[in-house]
């Protein structure tokens, strides 16, 4: 897709203007219908999840979105009106999402654009999705020459290894942590053609380390309940949709960063508008020559809420991560933790001790504090896992 940021710009204009009757129906934002996007408040996601019927369009009562959302986790779905439930964040909250036939075609549209080339798409594909539960949203895919399966992420990995295998996918779409498990059991997947990840971070170490064991380039989708947010470009370039979505950089203080307010333009059954994601994003001045003007960003390597607030210091997740790859590498699992007194890096038994010695030097380095190593790495709780934790108190 190639466009400049002024086109972007009057793409953005035309959505918005053509989104104002849905609004005038969404009761949390009827009274602002007609005003500039900058006089609508800011709004943070739990706002929506205390009440979800009045953030709908469809004058659909929360109750009714629920029961929609509890169908979909099975793939059921009664008319064109879908929902379904995010995978949650890091702490387990998650999130509801609605759509309507024509807002998953045109989902199902833009992605396919954004994360393939013209050419795969005039052949027939095998889409293999490893996330934790289906819906409409995905599985309409199957409508352009694409067979579609969904993977779940609770059996265990030696059989979801069986399953894919038989699958036998040209496209997979997974979370790292899960890509990571694959990569190190050894996966074959002979006909993959493009593997993607997303649903949680992934740092350069994880990514290089996938690359060579799949020996194939992994691209990076960043997606949430809040809609389809940046796709990664042929060059390798993190681009956010700007041709459908309004982005704001809200800064976080102490540190280069900032959080995202989103609004989906072409979002019409479930308004987001100016909604505060809790990701840590960081800008990227590298120029990409792909002819996508939409703006470049690092992938998320963590939330806001996991900012590291020492007494004489802020850390970023960034910044832990890289300290602590720089030495672990991208194969190892791991968890860092701190609070105000104490911080914690947290191993699988069978880790190397030099390298977890030198991983917790350049942590204390970092931060100015003692590590504590502990070789008794947690079971993941949840479907999306967390590297760099805060714990306030």
């Amino acid at each position: 897709m190639s466009a400049t940021p002024a086109q972007l710009s009057l793409l953005r204009a035309g959505h918005w203007a053509r989104l104002q009757p849905a609004l005038a129906r969404t009761p949390a934002l009827t009274a602002y219908q007609g005003r500039p996007l900058a006089e609508y408040p800011v709004t943070d996601p739990a706002q929506m999840r205390g009440d979800y019927g009045a953030w709908n369009s469809l004058g659909y009562s929360a109750q009714d979105l629920r029961a929609l959302a509890d169908q979909g986790e099975t793939g059921e779905q009664i008319g064109d009106v879908s929902a379904g439930w995010s995978t949650g964040s890091g702490g387990g909250t998650r999130g509801l999402f609605v759509a309507t036939g024509a807002e998953r075609a045109d989902y199902v549209g833009q992605s396919l654009a954004r994360l393939l080339p013209a050419r795969a798409l005039l052949n027939r594909h095998r889409l293999a999705l490893h996330l934790r539960a289906t819906n409409a949203l995905y599985s309409d895919v199957r409508r352009r020459r694409f067979a579609f399966a969904h993977f779940p992420l609770e059996p265990e990995m030696a059989a979801t290894m069986g399953h894919l295998e038989t699958f036998n996918p040209t496209i997979l779409i997974a979370p790292p942590h899960r890509l990571l498990g694959f990569a190190r059991a050894g996966l074959r997947l002979p006909s993959l053609r493009h593997l993607m990840c997303g649903s949680e971070p992934i740092s350069p170490a994880e990514r290089a380390f996938i690359t060579q064991e799949f020996d194939q380039p992994l691209r990076v989708i960043y997606q949430a309940t809040e809609g389809f947010l940046a796709a990664e470009c042929a060059s390798g370039s993190l681009h956010l949709n700007e041709h459908a979505i309004h982005f704001e950089f809200e800064p976080v203080p102490g540190t280069s960063g900032f959080r995202l307010l989103v609004t989906d333009l072409r979002r019409t059954s479930q308004p987001i508008i100016r909604l505060r994601m809790d990701d840590y994003i960081e800008r990227s001045e590298t120029a990409c020559r792909c002819g996508y003007a939409g703006r470049v960003i690092h992938p998320p390597q963590g939330r806001v809420r996991d900012i590291w607030r020492l007494a004489d210091r802020t850390i970023t997740p960034p910044q832990v991560v890289d300290s602590v790859e720089a030495e672990l590498g991208g194969a190892q699992d791991w968890l860092a933790t701190a609070q105000r007194g104490m911080i914690t890096l947290r191993t699988c038994p069978i880790a190397s001790e030099t390298m977890i010695k030198r991983a917790a030097k350049r942590l204390e380095q970092l931060t100015g504090q003692h590590v504590r190593h502990q070789p008794d790495l947690p079971a993941q709780q949840g479907a999306k896992r967390r590297k760099v934790v805060w714990h306030d108190g």
